[in-house]
C-alpha cells in the first residue's frame, strides 16, 4: 500500500512538483536564453583572436619581407664582391706578367753589360798597349 501511495502523489507533494517543475522551466527557458549570449561571448573572443592572430601573421610577414631583403643585398654584395676579386685577380695576373716581361728585359740588358764588362776586362790590357802606341806615335810626329 505504501508502493502505492508513493505513485499517486499526495496535494502537497504535486504542489512540490509543480513548483519544482515552474523552477526547471525557469532554468532551461534562462540556460536557454543566455545561451546565445555565451556563443556570442565566444564568437566574439574568437574574433579578437583571429584578428590578434592576422596581426601577428603580417608583423611575421614583414620580418620575412625584410630578412628576404637583407639575404638578397648581402647576396648582391657577394656578387660584386666576388666580381671585384676576379678583376683584382687579372689585374694582378696582367701586373705579374709585364714585370715578367720587364724583369726578363732587365736580365738580357745586364747579360749584354756583364758581357761588354767581361770583354773590357779581358781586352783592358791591349787597350792599355793602343794607348801606349798611340802616344808612341804622337811623339814620333812630334819629331
Amino acid at each position: 500500500m505504501l508502493a502505492f501511495q508513493s505513485c499517486n502523489p499526495s496535494p502537497s507533494q504535486q504542489s512540490g512538483l509543480q513548483l519544482l517543475n515552474s523552477q526547471s522551466s525557469s532554468y532551461l527557458l534562462e540556460a536557454l536564453n543566455q545561451f546565445p549570449q555565451q556563443i556570442q561571448q565566444k564568437a566574439q573572443v574568437i574574433q579578437q583572436e583571429n584578428q590578434k592572430l592576422r596581426n601577428d601573421n603580417q608583423l611575421l610577414q614583414q620580418q620575412v619581407n625584410h630578412l628576404e631583403n637583407k639575404q638578397q643585398e648581402l647576396i648582391n654584395e657577394i656578387h660584386d664582391l666576388r666580381q671585384l676579386i676576379k678583376r683584382v685577380y687579372k689585374e694582378g695576373e696582367v701586373s705579374v706578367q709585364y714585370f715578367k716581361n720587364k724583369n726578363v728585359i732587365l736580365e738580357n740588358h745586364n747579360d749584354s753589360l756583364e758581357k761588354a764588362l767581361k770583354n773590357l776586362q779581358m781586352n783592358i790590357q791591349m787597350f792599355g798597349q793602343l794607348k801606349e802606341l798611340s802616344e808612341l806615335m804622337k811623339q814620333e810626329d812630334e819629331f
